[in-house]
């Protein structure tokens, strides 16, 4: 059991009376009790979890228990479907109530049913003594009560369901339903089926705007002779854990059991055999029928991995269809089954959520659900909120209260338009304080606190959190979508750019782009039902040479259980490269060994063995934020600084041909705009793949005797530290790197069309933009953390060896911000010495050195440290400054600048060396 759970009895805070409903009157007779209900049908001959009645007119729900209902746990999970721009999948308010899946359990006292969630985060597995004294300290938890309505004629008592979901809904999707209006409710579902049911409810929140929750209970069955499997480090792969206090050998009391289905061959005795039980996909017949082969090639690209343990045909595949009536008497919502299911919500998610048996591991339920959004769903919004993606990634969560401290770093700051940027400072110091109020704050907030913005960044979804496996790839699969379009309508590339007549195309791109991309997604999502998490150092396996030389046809990743940018170059028969596969073709080395770890029939520890090979590489969510380059999430290639070039020969390409190749006779002048902006994000995206490098270190999740195992922790070569370095000094903090030619900048115009909410500057804001990304490059390269890495770094290296230093950063800075011309030159106001962006640059550079010199908070040992060097840098500005703001010629402008650049350095030097340390 996660993590998350564990914290769920902090909730417990709450007195049981708040969380009571009141007892009411004895319970009265079952036929006045159901008088005017109907009673929902099942199929024949199946029996049904519990027994609903339902009565239309006012949302009202009975459910009559089993006869033996009490004690025995099943799950319960809240979903919000509707009403919120994350409907349909688990959403921010469950970060409010800890995990989205609870185990439960009913418990009668006198005429009322108490709702429990045990503590099954403490358990002991040794005698009794130890096992009672477990549960005096670790007792359950009563979630909500509930009045027995009457008692049914199978012997269970009957309860108003809907009265104790919506009553007690803070408990499971936190403060979503608060001064929801619940006597205007409507029921929207209502299912029974031999092993669970589901309830939905459509009802008017707190302001008005209609919302729909739905509701899940359920009691999977146990089967026999499955052996639960310690999870191991070094393999990815989702688990159960609890701290088992019977173990006293001076080690960890954590026991974690990893997720896997209970697959046996039909016959042990053969090499290869067929399995006693296929795991069966139902593709749902809500999939277009043009993505159906996609889907089905995905689902079944696993097989392969299953033969090596000895299982043919593990995976099995059924297709529902409503014109030939296959499959359509199976319901997706009847747990027994498992589908993947369409959605067209716009979001552009995926989600595979996995059930799991909290004692064993053991894998019951996997569903998939796809969202058709991120093929055409790369919007303005996505656009706004993309800069700010890119520039927190760079940044570690335990920044959270540092930036909330000093807005003036957050990227999601300055990034914000000008009018909004006081209130994004104080809703990221909010969002730190009260959480739980999350939905009621980031209402109508500005673009960059986007949920796909800080969602990443605040809450690391750990390899245990299989039961909400919400897969967050939008913003990436948008943009990958987007910069195929982009190749496809400007003739970048070849492949992309191919538009003969025999060209079959799906949804405006073509089939060859589309399909494979589709069946990547669904592997990914296949992947994690079967118990995989993510693994981030998937994309690092081969350079971008090998994946797009000729005759490369393996799978361009170890892994399709990676965020990955697509592979798209611009093909230059000079550099011998030519486009390669977009995507993983197939499931990758480290997919086939991680399954063969899961469920091979031998020791799993000796598969284990084989961590330290270079294609079996791991890292998980935490390595999004850790200081290993190769560990990222939208990036490609084992360097990463390859394809962040490649990228910006893409965009260097497309901004020489945007006005002639984006914009159609007849058409507005936006989508040139539109295009600037997505190009820009693309830029900005290959500064941040950069960043990841500097200060970097390698991690490897080997052990102690494994074959070839490195040291676990290796920093990156100085050189390629080095290397990143300069890229981010090219193309953050050179003006020209940003394409801003005159007649360009005439033609970044807005509709503004205002019935439609859309409303932006007419003219693009040239300084604001250039500047936003520039500043969110200063604070990757410059905040505590990765100036803390670099300084550790050095303490790893031997001192007769090569290592990237702290004054190296800052002197790269300062040269290249403060790189002034001649000073013997004719200067005018029209042609100043110092140019408008570079005077902005210029004034925010000081400010962040000013803020280090004069005492910020630092969080770790490095401080006093970082602030010396700051002061030096100061020093060294300001002797510059003052020899070029007494030279004679200068215009007005720069001279203005400089004397004021000048007058700030002194009072900064002065306040740094009176302040109390």
């Amino acid at each position: 059991m996660s993590k998350c759970v564990k914290m769920g009895y902090l909730l417990g805070a709450a007195t049981i009376a708040s969380l009571t409903m009141s007892a009411g009157a004895a319970p009265g007779k079952f036929e006045d009790a159901v008088k005017g209900y109907q009673k929902v049908q099942v199929a024949p001959g199946q029996g049904e979890f519990y027994t609903l009645y339902t009565r239309e007119k006012d949302a009202q729900v009975l459910a009559e228990l089993p006869r033996n209902f009490e004690g025995k746990r099943f799950y319960l999970v809240a979903t919000v479907a509707a009403g919120h721009p994350q409907a349909g999948v688990y959403s921010i308010w469950h970060n409010a109530v800890g995990v989205p899946t609870k185990t439960v359990y009913w418990s009668r006292r006198n005429d009322q049913l108490m709702l429990i969630e045990p503590n099954i985060a403490v358990r002991s597995s040794g005698d009794q003594e130890s096992k009672a004294g477990v549960a005096r300290v670790n007792t359950d938890r009563v979630v909500l009560t509930v009045p027995i309505v009457a008692m049914g004629p199978g012997g269970g008592p009957v309860i108003d369901l809907d009265r104790a979901l919506l009553g007690g809904s803070s408990q499971f999707i936190g403060n979503f339903l608060r001064g929801a209006n619940t006597s205007l409710a409507k029921i929207t579902k209502a299912k029974a089926f031999p092993n669970n049911v589901e309830l939905g409810f459509e009802l008017p929140r707190g302001g008005g705007q209609f919302a729909q929750v739905r509701f899940s209970l359920g009691m999977p069955e146990k089967s026999r002779g499955f052996k639960p499997r310690e999870a191991d480090r070094r393999v990815g792969i989702y688990f159960e854990s609890f701290d088992d206090r019977a173990i006293n050998d001076g080690g960890s009391q954590v026991v974690r059991y990893a997720n896997r289905w209970h697959i046996e061959k039909a016959d042990p005795k053969l090499k290869m055999s067929p399995p006693r039980e296929p795991i069966v996909y139902y593709i749902e017949h809500t999939t277009p029928l043009r993505y159906r082969r996609w889907v089905r090639d995905g689902i079944l690209a696993w097989n392969k991995a299953f033969e090596q343990v000895g299982i043919l045909n593990a995976i099995e595949v059924r297709q529902q269809d409503a014109r030939s009536g296959a499959f359509m008497d199976i319901d997706p919502e009847d747990m027994r089954y498992s589908f993947v299911r369409w959605t067209n919500a716009g979001m552009g998610f995926a989600i595979g959520p996995v059930h799991a048996h909290p004692d064993t591991g053991e894998i019951y339920e996997a569903d998939i659900v796809m969202d058709e959004g991120f093929i055409g769903s790369y919007a303005n919004q996505y656009m706004q909120t993309e800069l700010a993606s890119h520039a927190m990634s760079v940044l570690s969560p335990d920044l959270a209260g540092w930036l909330a401290e000093y807005p003036e770093w957050d990227p999601r700051v300055i990034l914000a338009e000008p009018g909004q940027r006081e209130r994004a400072a104080m809703l990221t110091k909010a969002m730190i304080e009260q959480p739980e109020n999350l939905d009621e704050l980031l209402t109508d907030a500005p673009e960059t606190l986007s949920p796909m913005v800080w969602e990443p960044h605040r809450t690391i979804h750990h390899e245990h959190d299989a039961g909400h496996a919400m897969c967050m790839m939008l913003p990436g699969l948008s943009s990958n979508v987007a910069a195929a379009r982009l190749a496809f309508d400007m003739n970048l590339g070849a492949m992309l750019s191919d538009k003969g007549d025999d060209q079959t195309l799906l949804d405006g791109l073509p089939e060859d782009f589309v399909g494979p991309m589709l069946r990547d997604v669904v592997m990914h999502e296949v992947g994690h039902t079967m118990g995989l998490t993510h693994n981030w150092k998937g994309s690092a396996l081969h350079s971008i040479a090998e994946m797009n030389s000729d005759g490369f046809d393996e799978p361009i990743q170890s892994t399709v259980m990676d965020y990955a940018l697509t592979n798209i170059i611009v093909e230059d028969e000079s550099r011998g490269m030519v486009q390669g596969n977009y995507v993983p073709n197939d499931i990758g080395p480290y997919d086939m060994w991680a399954i063969e770890w899961n469920y091979t029939f031998g020791d799993p520890k000796e598969v284990a063995k084989k961590a330290a090979m270079p294609e079996h590489a791991y890292m998980a969510e935490d390595g999004a934020f850790s200081p290993d380059p190769q560990a990222k999430t939208w990036d490609l290639g084992r360097d990463s600084i390859d394809f962040a070039e490649e990228r910006i020969r893409f965009v260097d390409k497309a901004r020489a041909e945007l006005l002639t190749e984006v914009v159609e006779d007849g058409e507005t002048w936006q989508k040139a705009r539109q295009v600037h902006q997505q190009l820009l994000g693309m830029q900005s995206g290959a500064i941040s793949m950069a960043m990841h490098w500097v200060g970097g270190s390698h991690i490897q999740r080997s052990m102690k005797g494994d074959p070839d195992a490195p040291a676990p922790i290796r920093p990156v070569d100085a050189d390629q530290q080095r290397r990143a370095l300069s890229f981010i000094v090219d193309h953050a903090f050179d003006s020209d790197a940003f394409g801003l030619d005159t007649e360009t900048l005439s033609y970044l115009h807005s509709d503004n069309w205002y019935d439609e909410g859309y409303s932006t500057a007419h003219a693009w804001p040239v300084a604001q933009s250039v500047l936003g990304i520039q500043s969110s490059a200063m604070t990757g390269l410059m905040n505590p953390q990765r100036l803390t890495w670099i300084m550790d770094n050095e303490l790893r290296t031997p001192a007769d060896q090569d290592a990237l230093t702290v004054p190296e950063i800052f002197e790269a800075l300062r040269e290249s911000i403060w790189d002034l011309p001649d000073i013997d030159g004719s200067y005018t106001n029209r042609q100043p010495l110092v140019g408008q962006l570079e005077r902005n640059l210029q004034m925010e550079h000081l400010s962040r050195m000013i803020d280090l010199a004069t005492g910020m908070r630092w969080p770790g040992a490095s401080g006093r440290t970082i602030q010396s060097l700051a002061r030096q840098e100061l020093q060294t500005i300001r002797a510059k400054t003052t020899l070029y703001a007494k030279a004679k010629g200068i215009d007005a402008y720069s001279a203005a600048h400089l004397r004021d650049a000048n007058e700030r350095i002194e009072r900064a030097l002065e306040a740094s060396y009176m302040r109390r340390d």
